[in-house]
């Protein structure tokens, strides 16, 4: 089956100072396999809502599709910092997600709003958080949950959403509560997941594109062992390697 692609110019580029405009090529579908997709990781492919892209920005090739080896995963002395600071931080996994649901669209709405100054048009801003974290052409999407003691109580203070996949878990987003600052809950949220990876026994933790040099982006690569993807194949990332792609112009 051969799928037209669409080419997109969405202005500056979201990760890097100075880098080219962020364009992408993309196609949409209402339905499609896991497995399918999963091979489209290796190609550079993302999902948001029922659209697949691909970066093609250029003169740049720096978003990096990386996956972490669950399997053989190892913590470093900060992972392992980080995960202490959260033992009291509760944790749920709901397989199929239930849907939409009100106190998790009000903490994706907080968190576009504290952290990135996104204020949404309330008319739209239940349907774009449907259409871009509830509904899925491979099914349902999965939800993790993270709950601070309140009281006598536990209150959410963050969300991830994973496409579940034969070999692994596929991280779309994660958003966070403003009461969870100082935990680094984004970083135990990676963790917690690696771990759910194996707890379901699938080997790969797809985390998206890692940035080399990004502010925001650069730290996926500090999870490990870790392949990336390069002309559609899943190369290891040793640590050369890592670090002449961060030192790379």
């Amino acid at each position: 089956m051969s799928i037209p692609l669409r080419e997109l110019t969405y202005g500056p580029c979201p990760y890097l100072t100075g880098a080219p405009s962020w364009r992408v090529a993309e196609f949409s579908l209402r339905e499609l396999p896991p497995a399918a997709y999963e091979s489209l990781l290796a190609k550079g492919f993302r999902r948001s809502g029922t659209s697949f892209y691909r970066t093609i920005c250029e003169g740049c090739d720096r978003c990096i599709p990386i996956r972490i080896d669950a399997e053989r995963f190892e913590p470093t002395k900060s992972q392992r910092r980080v995960a202490r600071r959260n033992s009291r931080t509760a944790f749920k996994f709901d397989d199929t997600g239930f849907g939409f649901r009100e106190d998790r669209f009000r903490l994706y709405e907080d968190y576009c709003r504290d952290r990135h100054g996104k204020v949404h048009d309330p008319e739209n801003s239940a349907l774009s958080y449907y259409g871009f974290l509830v509904d899925s052409p491979l099914g349902s999407v999965a939800v993790t949950e993270y709950f601070l003691p309140s009281g006598e109580g536990w209150t959410l203070a963050g969300n991830g959403y994973l496409d579940v996949l034969p070999d692994g878990l596929s991280s779309i987003y994660f958003a966070w509560t403003a009461e969870a600052r100082g935990l680094s809950l984004g970083t135990f949220s990676v963790l917690r997941e690696i771990q759910l990876s194996r707890e379901l026994g699938k080997r790969w933790y797809y985390l998206g594109f890692w940035v080399p040099g990004s502010r925001v982006m650069d730290y996926k690569a500090n999870f490990g062992p870790a392949e990336i993807a390069r002309e559609g194949v899943w190369i290891p990332l040793s640590e050369d390697l890592r670090d002449s792609l961060r030192r790379a112009p």
